[in-house]
């Protein structure tokens, strides 16, 4: 079976690749979208720790 990601998935892993924020600022920003639902929780616990290790 196919795992959808969330609506904003693709966004944010261009941003944590691109670099050009602070952990602190994407962590916030990454909060807010899961919250509204833009994010699975799989998706979550992704870029999270993709952040982790970028930044």
């Amino acid at each position: 079976m196919e795992q959808k990601h969330g609506r904003s998935y693709g966004l944010i892993k261009k941003i944590i690749a691109a670099g050009k924020m602070d952990k602190t600022e994407l962590l916030e920003k990454i909060d807010v979208i899961f919250a509204v639902g833009g994010l699975t929780a799989e998706d979550y616990t992704e870029v999270t720790a993709e952040i982790d290790k970028a930044v």
